[in-house]
This record gives C-alpha cells, sequence and structure tokens, in this order.
C-alpha cells in the first residue's frame, strides 16, 4: 500500500473547501490531477471516499476516517523531517541539566534567556537531585550536565568537571525557637537537644551525605529538598543548616534568624560536571561558558 503524501493533502485540501476545483487552486494543481489522486488514495485502500453525486463533495464514513488519520500522517511526517534536520545540525534533541538548589536559580534562567535566542530547537529540562544524587544523576544518565554536584568528584574517566565555588551554610532556625534566645556561639550539645531537619540525599547509586547527622541529633526530620527544609524551620517544628541565598528575604522580614555555632564550618563545594563523550551542540554551548571561572561566579 502506498499512501503518498500528495494524495492525502488533495483528500484534505477537498474535505476543506468543499470541491475538487478549489482544492486544485489551493495546491497549485490542476483538477484532474486532484481527481487523480485521490481515485489512487481510493483503490489503495480499497474503499471509496468522496460522494460524487452532489454538487458539492462530500466525504463518505471511510473519508472521514482517512482525513483525520492523514492528517496525523502529515503531521508525523514533517516532525520527523524537522527531527532529522535537527539532529543533522549537531544539536540535541532534548538537554536535561540536574541543578542543586544550593546554587542561585536566576543565573541559570539567565542563561536559558541567552540560550533560546540561539533558536536551537533543543527541548530543556531541568531536574533537582540532593547531595550525592547530583553525581548520581550523571552516571545513572538521568542527566547530561549537572550544576552543583556536590562533594569531590568520585574518579570516572569519561567525566569532565569544574568547581563552581564553596557554599557556606548557616544554622538556620525561626525567630521564636529556642535556640534563638541563647547566646552566640551556640555549642554542639545545645543544638543536638533539638530537632534537626536535613534533606534528603537524592542518591540512587552512591552513599547518602547529610549535614544535620554530624551533630548526632536525638531527633531529625528528613525532607525532600531545601525549599522543604525552609518551608520546616519556619514552621518552627526544626532547625536547619541553610545557603544563605535561599532564606535572605525570610532574615530580612525577621521571620528567621541564622546562629553561629561553636568550632563548626558548615559548607559544601560544588562543581559543575558532564560526560566527555556527549557532543551535541547544546551541551557544548553550557559547558563553554561553565569552564570560565567569571561566569561560574554568577550561581554563587
Amino acid at each position: 500500500m502506498s499512501l503518498k503524501a500528495e494524495y492525502l493533502r488533495a483528500l484534505i485540501a477537498t474535505d476543506r473547501n468543499g470541491s475538487l476545483s478549489a482544492a486544485a487552486g489551493e495546491l497549485g494543481i490542476t483538477v484532474s490531477s486532484v481527481s487523480y489522486a485521490i481515485r489512487q488514495l481510493e483503490d489503495n485502500l480499497g474503499e471509496c471516499l468522496l460522494n460524487r453525486d452532489n454538487y458539492r463533495v462530500s466525504l463518505t464514513e471511510a473519508g472521514r476516517v482517512a482525513v483525520e488519520h492523514g492528517a496525523e500522517i502529515l503531521r508525523l511526517q514533517s516532525s520527523l523531517e524537522a527531527e532529522v534536520h535537527h539532529i543533522a545540525s549537531g544539536w540535541e534533541r532534548e538537554l536535561t541539566i540536574a541543578f542543586t538548589n544550593m546554587l542561585r536559580s536566576d543565573a541559570l534562567y539567565d542563561w536559558l534567556a541567552q540560550f533560546y535566542q540561539l533558536n536551537s530547537g533543543t527541548r530543556v529540562r531541568i531536574i533537582r537531585e540532593v547531595y550525592s544524587g547530583t553525581w548520581d544523576a550523571l552516571y545513572d544518565k538521568r542527566a547530561d550536565l549537572v550544576i552543583g554536584a556536590v562533594g569531590r568528584p568520585p574518579h570516572e574517566v569519561d567525566v569532565s568537571y569544574v568547581p563552581v565555588g564553596r557554599r557556606q551554610l548557616y544554622l538556620a532556625m525561626h525567630v521564636e525557637h529556642p535556640l534563638a534566645e541563647l547566646p552566640e556561639p551556640l555549642s554542639m550539645e545545645q543544638v543536638a537537644t533539638h530537632r534537626l531537619v536535613d534533606a534528603g540525599d537524592s542518591s540512587r547509586l552512591m552513599s547518602g551525605v547529610s549535614n544535620a547527622a554530624v551533630f548526632s541529633s536525638h531527633d531529625q526530620l528528613t525532607v525532600p529538598d531545601l525549599f522543604a527544609q525552609k518551608e520546616a524551620i519556619l514552621s518552627g517544628i526544626a532547625v536547619g543548616f541553610m545557603p544563605l541565598h535561599l532564606i535572605e528575604d525570610e532574615i530580612n522580614q525577621g521571620r528567621m534568624l541564622v546562629r553561629e555555632v561553636e568550632n563548626r564550618e558548615c559548607s559544601v563545594e560544588l562543581y559543575a560536571c558532564w560526560r566527555r563523550s556527549s557532543r551535541g551542540r547544546a551541551l557544548t554551548w553550557f559547558t563553554e561558558r561553565l569552564q570560565q571561572n567569571g561566569n561560574r561566579q554568577q550561581f554563587i
């Protein structure tokens, strides 16, 4: 069976215009060519597609089905051609970026605004990962690029990485939390007597890490990410270590504060990483910018 695109277009144009001559005018071909195309389609399908008894031609039931499915076939054909040309040009069909909220997301969206000006056609997908889950996302191929991978990169020959910077974490609490009334610096024993909230490590392959665990708290709450951690702290049910950029507004509004902890500096080293074997133009666009130190500082 040969369902040529020109046959389907002739049938669809005839249905849209109500006559063979009008369809011929739309397509820029002769009436006989339109008639021939529809006859060929009918022969191929073994069904009559047009009612030709009236002055205005109309579709049979089979013709209506042919138009509906024919339009979808033409759409898929056009999409296929576009995808093939797109891939041949070197642009990926989709680029997945794992981004940790340890970094400033406004910098990421500024970069995306610049990227979209290229009209590459590459669809970008942003996912969130926590702690070791950032490296895990790259190795498990859930992400093509990770911005904000936590900790020193594990040994892997196919991975390129650059340091983004060190993010300081501060013990944050609601202004009415009991620890807020105590003088600084707080001792580790004082902190450990209260519930600590921490974002759960999203790693599926590697051993998880935790910021709160170092205090051996008798009570720990684990939540999905830093946004949920902030909400828990604001509710007053727990304290936790947070990057300052995520709680600046709450501190300025007098809803939250941070306290120094005695002999305890809490910070994480963050990296951007990607697979060396990946060669797409979209990934290259981002990694070239990440390899310039001044650009990476935008995320801190």
